[in-house]
């Protein structure tokens, strides 16, 4: 995988629990889906970098510095984000940048400039009391593949 890749959602089924470092899964397929370095993003729980997968159902990430342990099976989804964001950025989470496809970019409630990797910072309120939403492109590039399920942040129309 280079520094950015370009699946926004890798095949991510089943559901997985979190324990420190350890993820366990249930009906996944981490040996055959997922790769070293990609970043693993639970709902309710955070992201990790994945560091090991032993087999189909268990993995390991680098660190829970951004995972919570989640004792409920949770949805999940894995994805090509920079490892960077995770391991070497204190002001950025993982959950907070996003693959963003043409079509998401075309929506204008998604306050995107561009197709690519983006960041989505807070919502404020701005001296004239309009509510607006920072966001940042990271890296431009229209190839984001498999829309992760973020439609409530990013619309998809």
């Amino acid at each position: 995988m280079s520094a950015w890749g370009n699946k926004d959602d890798v095949a991510s089924p089943g559901t997985v629990t979190v324990s420190g470092t350890t993820v366990t899964g249930t009906a996944t397929f981490f040996a055959n889906n997922f790769t070293v370095g990609q970043v693993i993003n639970v709902t309710g729980g955070g992201s990790g970098v994945i560091q090991t997968i032993a087999n189909a159902t268990s993995l390991t990430i680098a660190s829970a510095t951004e995972m919570t342990n989640v004792a409920v099976a949770n949805t999940y989804s894995v994805s090509e984000k920079p490892k960077a964001v995770i391991e070497g950025d204190a002001t950025i989470l993982a959950t907070d940048v996003f693959g963003v496809d043409t079509t998401e970019a075309g929506v204008a409630t998604a306050n995107v400039a561009h197709a690519g990797w983006v960041y989505i910072g807070d919502k404020y309120t701005d001296s004239n009391s309009n509510v607006r939403q920072k966001s940042e492109v990271l890296v431009a590039m229209s190839t984001i593949t498999g829309d992760a399920d973020d439609d409530a942040q990013l619309p998809d129309s």
